[in-house]
């Protein structure tokens, strides 16, 4: 489903790009729906709400994220969400991060079993965000906008966010799924009578199970993937569980492919020579994801360019403007002094330096491209930091 982009929010004072919320308001083990696992019982199943502290707003969008753990393991508290939850909250969006019904049924995976365990987990998603979805129009507890919900997550949970996206076509569900087992293409988890459609989606480390279910006026996407990723294939390739092969999966890469041949708005951060979800252990990585996901996510709310300035130039005493900016921009210092500059983009390699000798200096991006980099400007042994947004 497509939306038209029309600003709904108060973008000004930083909200969305800057965490103008200090702290967090955690809600935790929220039932927000009910189906039976694969081992036939009934499972209630919860999540947790981050809520920025303080916010009086009653108009807020809403990143649903699910963990990762290849369907078998992970939970709502793992550390591959509750940062990206935490920051996001702080950044003024209302945050939930999801359970779901675990295991593929017998001593190994199969093709049909792997490939049922992601329509369950898929089907408790589309619950989640109709859970949402009727809160906003009965108690109106979480005080979102229906119109702007996003879905998001981490490897296995980054599948089920893209399978709610695409998989959207009874004639696109797998042979092996019974659809009438499974409660239908919107699945029997909880809430029914509301709409499961999203805004974007945002895809760590995760697939799909064809790209060719993704057509034109589907919602955008951004993915970012390690291109030596050894767990979930970075382009097209057969994802092994538990050291079996299961299936053909499509990745990031032919995602991303997919998307700009059929006119559908794709993002894809391709992290050379990473490894699966490298940015759990690394705050470099980390880094990456943050600073892509708050602009993608901005855009999809419809808020103006213009307030990207407070994300990409908040340190100071540098300010460099214009910001975004196209062939080149400027760097004000607090004084005239011999300084160095230098770039970095995401992966946190040298792309470009230079000597600043004035107050204000001039720096050409015409050679970098699109994407937000790191300006580090070095004047008598104190560095100063600075976020920059290229867009030609």
């Amino acid at each position: 489903m497509s939306f038209a982009s029309q600003a709904q929010f108060d973008c000004s004072n930083g909200r969305y790009t800057n965490e103008i919320f200090p702290s967090v308001q955690l809600l935790s083990d929220i039932t927000y729906g009910q189906a039976t696992n694969v081992q036939g019982n009934s499972q209630s199943l919860e999540l947790d709400v981050y809520i920025p502290q303080g916010d009086t707003s009653s108009n807020r969008p809403l990143l649903i994220m699910a963990h990762g753990g290849s369907f078998i393991g992970g939970n709502k508290t793992g550390t591959d969400v509750v940062p990206i939850c935490q920051k996001f909250a702080k950044l003024g969006y209302v945050v939930a991060s999801i359970e779901y019904r675990l295991g593929f049924g017998g001593f190994l995976p199969t093709e049909e079993t792997a490939t049922a365990a992601v329509f369950r987990a898929t089907s408790d998603m589309k619950a989640a965000i109709r859970f949402f979805r009727k809160d906003a129009a009965t108690s109106n507890i979480y005080k979102i906008n229906p119109d702007y919900i996003f879905a998001g997550g981490v490897s296995a949970g980054a599948f089920m966010a893209l399978h709610a996206a695409y998989l959207d076509q009874e004639s696109e569900v797998p042979a092996s799924i019974n659809l009438s087992d499974f409660g239908g293409i919107e699945g029997n988890s909880g809430n029914p009578g509301y709409s499961s459609d999203i805004r974007a989606v945002v895809n760590l480390c995760g697939a799909i199970g064809d790209s060719s279910w993704i057509a034109t006026g589907d919602v955008p996407c951004l993915s970012m993937h390690g291109s030596n990723d050894g767990t979930v294939p970075y382009g097209s390739d057969i994802i092994t569980v538990l050291f079996v092969p299961l299936l053909e999966v499509d990745g990031s890469a032919s995602i991303h492919e997919r998307m700009l041949n059929v006119g559908v708005s794709s993002t894809f951060i391709s992290w050379p020579n990473a490894d699966h979800v490298p940015f759990v252990s690394s705050l470099s990585y980390q880094d990456s994801v943050f600073q892509n996901m708050v602009p993608f996510l901005y855009d999809q709310l419809g808020c103006s360019s213009a307030g990207l300035d407070d994300l990409a130039s908040s340190s100071k005493p540098i300010q460099l403007y214009p910001n975004p900016s196209n062939d080149n921009f400027s760097v004000m210092l607090p004084s005239p002094s011999s300084s160095t500059l230098e770039i970095f983009d995401l992966s946190g390699r040298s792309v470009h330096s230079q000597e600043l000798l004035n107050a204000t200096s001039t720096v050409s991006t015409e050679a970098l491209a699109n994407g937000l980099y790191t300006v580090k400007v070095t004047s008598r042994e104190t560095s100063y930091w600075a976020k920059l947004v290229v867009k030609h």
